[in-house]
C-alpha cells in the first residue's frame, strides 16, 4: 500500500524544486523588467543567451599569429566553492605498478579539470576510522583523501 502510493505520487521533490525555481524566475523577471540589462546584471548575473566581452591580458605571441576565427576558444572557470576535500577509493593499475606514497604530489585528471594535489592515503578500520598509510598497499584498494578543485 506504501509503496504503491510512494511510487504513483503526482510528484517527486525534484519536480517541487524545479518549480519554486520557476517562481523564483517568474518573480526575478517580474521585478527587473523595467531595469536595463547592465542594472539587471548588478543583481541577478550573466543571464544565459547574453554576450560577454572577455579581456584576457598577457597573451602570448603565437596565439595571436595561429588564431582560426573558425574555430572557437572555449572558456572555462570554476567558482569559489568548487574548492573541496575529496574522498576517493584507489587502487593499483596494472599499467603503472609503482607504489605510491602519502604526501608525494600527484596530478589529477577529473573531468576536462587538471590539478596537482597531495594525497594522504588511508585505510578505513571496521569501527569506521581512517588510519593513515604512508604507502599504498600493493595488491588491495585503499582510500586518499586531498583537497582539489571538484
Amino acid at each position: 500500500m506504501f509503496d504503491a502510493e510512494y511510487d504513483e505520487g503526482e510528484s517527486t521533490y525534484f519536480d517541487d524544486l524545479k518549480g519554486e525555481m520557476q517562481k523564483q524566475a517568474q518573480l526575478n523577471c517580474a521585478e527587473f523588467e523595467d531595469q536595463d540589462d547592465e542594472a539587471r546584471v548588478q543583481y541577478e548575473g550573466f543571464r544565459p543567451g547574453m554576450y560577454v566581452r572577455v579581456e584576457i591580458e598577457n597573451v602570448p605571441c603565437e596565439f595571436v599569429q595561429n588564431f582560426d576565427p573558425h574555430y572557437p576558444i572555449i572558456l572555462g572557470g570554476l567558482g569559489n566553492s568548487e574548492g573541496n576535500v575529496g574522498y576517493v577509493q584507489v587502487g593499483p593499475f596494472a599499467a603503472y605498478l609503482k607504489i605510491l606514497k602519502s604526501r608525494d604530489p600527484i596530478i589529477f585528471s577529473v573531468g576536462w579539470r587538471r590539478f596537482q594535489t597531495i594525497p594522504l592515503y588511508y585505510m578505513e578500520d571496521h569501527n569506521g576510522r581512517q588510519r593513515l598509510l604512508k604507502y599504498t598497499p600493493q595488491h588491495m584498494h585503499c582510500g586518499a583523501a586531498f583537497w582539489g578543485k571538484i
